[in-house]
């Protein structure tokens, strides 16, 4: 049986929805002129809701790409490297852990330190950008009456994503320091 390897699959996969996503955000673009400002298309917002992390960190690396097929991308085009990015790193975990080399076998202390890192890094950014984006009682109201169409649903699925790593970089580390304090077998 020929084994799944997950760091191939997961970004092909993610890019290929990602870019139907960003080509039916380019057709919904006609419905926003009639709206005013600060609305999102449904296509863009369940873009960024499913990649996470990658969506929104890869607008910071500029990525050069041809204008024909950036603007049939809705201008989103360059958020792919970091969406096959971010789902790369997930399959590699995942490949590696089913093959029982994960992370931190060989160095538990010092990958345990980076975890602890990321977890820092993660839920510090996590509940400051929530108390910031959440604490306003309109967000609230955007979301609940337009899940689908106003950019604070962005800011949401950013802090849930942001506050799951860090649970999940928090548990690795604990895991790691407690190997590494564990007597050796």
């Amino acid at each position: 049986m020929p084994r799944v390897r997950w760091r191939v699959i997961l970004p092909v996969v993610m890019l290929i929805v990602s870019m139907l996503l960003m080509l039916l955000a380019k057709k919904q673009e006609s419905m926003l002129r009639r709206m005013g400002t600060g609305w999102e298309v449904p296509a863009r917002i369940l873009n960024c809701i499913i990649n996470g992390p990658g969506y929104y960190l890869s607008a910071l690396i500029p990525v050069p790409l041809p204008q024909s097929l950036d603007s049939r991308l809705d201008n989103d085009g360059a958020r792919l490297l970091g969406i096959a990015f971010f789902w790369f790193l997930i399959g590699l975990s995942m490949d590696r852990r089913r093959i029982g080399r994960s992370l931190g076998q060989r160095h538990p202390i010092p990958v345990g330190i980076l975890f602890t890192f990321g977890a820092l890094v993660c839920g510090v950014f996590g509940i400051g950008l929530g108390v910031v984006e959440l604490g306003d009682a309109t967000f609230w109201d955007l979301i609940a009456l337009y899940p689908f169409r106003s950019s604070h649903s962005m800011a949401l699925a950013f802090v849930i994503w942001l506050l799951a790593l860090s649970g999940y970089f928090l548990r690795r580390a604990l895991i790691l320091a407690r190997q590494s304090l564990s007597p050796a077998r």
